[in-house]
């Protein structure tokens, strides 16, 4: 956990944010893949709505597999820890589904949250949404916002609410969320997949045995598909077409996570996989006899 924990809500004071600056970023799974759909639209325009004090300077759109709460909360971490910069602004609505604890949407809270380094959080406390900053988080809360009445909370609340939140309404936000009731990131799964079909996970290479790591390929399972995968950990580069263990690109500076890839193909297709669902399951990483 964070060392110095705020007491309450604390953001820069309105006269402190510059007009036109802040980014909204939208981590969202509206249009079911891994793709922009209209509802990003509609969300757009209302926090343009409620922008009183015309301090929005862009609202982009960062759309996640359906109810990948697993995904969601790994492009939170990424983009809020690793991808940050002094004016972002995260935005979030992801529904678990799958064997993550589903609460029913009236009990699901929409929650505000600061991490370390100053970025606001705004998501639905669900699944693994949070689990990704969990130890970043200096503080979170609830806010104060219907959680009944719209099926399109994400347009018809929550903009509003973040918008006043923002600008200085504090009486939005409610009681301190204990932050161990988050669950831990689990290990061993896909948490991403991107526009190229890459799988990213959330292995650590320090997860990995020696054995693994000194194997020049080893036997990897996901999603109940199993393939002979170069690994090159082990030294070695892989060539046009052969699937590969690799060091990835997210996850932080020196202790990025693992990726599996097919050079100039489709890793994702290899294992079946049209999305980082939540109840996937984990990755097996087996070593195999060389001959």
């Amino acid at each position: 956990m964070s060392n110095h924990k705020l007491k309450s809500w604390v953001y820069r004071s309105p006269d402190r944010i510059s007009p036109h600056t802040l980014h909204i970023e939208v981590i969202a799974d509206y249009g079911g893949g891994h793709s922009t759909d209209h509802a990003f639209a509609e969300v757009r325009n209302h926090f343009l709505r409620f922008d009183k004090g015309k301090k929005i300077r862009l609202v982009t759109e960062h759309p996640v597999f359906a109810f990948s709460t697993l995904e969601t909360g790994f492009w939170i971490s990424q983009e809020g820890l690793h991808s940050e910069h002094k004016d972002l602004v995260i935005f979030s609505n992801t529904a678990p589904r799958g064997d993550v604890v589903w609460r029913g949407h009236e009990t699901q809270g929409f929650v505000c949250g600061i991490l370390d380094n100053g970025i606001p959080i705004f998501a639905v406390n669900a699944g693994y949404n949070l689990s990704f900053v969990k130890d970043r988080l200096k503080g979170l809360w609830e806010v104060k916002v219907p959680n009944v009445g719209t099926q399109f909370r994400s347009r018809d609340y929550y903009p509003e609410v973040t918008m006043a939140i923002l600008q200085g309404n504090s009486t939005k936000v409610g009681k301190e969320v204990n932050l161990r009731e988050i669950p831990a990131v689990p290990n061993f799964v896909v948490a991403s997949v991107d526009g190229y079909g890459n799988l990213k996970t959330t292995i650590r290479r320090s997860y990995l045995s020696d054995r693994v790591l000194s194997s020049k390929k080893v036997k990897v399972t996901i999603n109940n598909a199993s393939h002979i995968v170069l690994n090159t950990l082990a030294g070695g580069h892989g060539k046009v077409g052969e699937l590969c263990m690799v060091q990835g690109s997210s996850g932080g500076k020196n202790r990025t996570y693992i990726e599996f890839i097919r050079m100039q193909g489709r890793a994702a297709d290899d294992f079946h996989i049209d999305g980082p669902r939540d109840d996937m399951g984990k990755i097996v990483i087996e070593t195999i006899r060389e001959g």
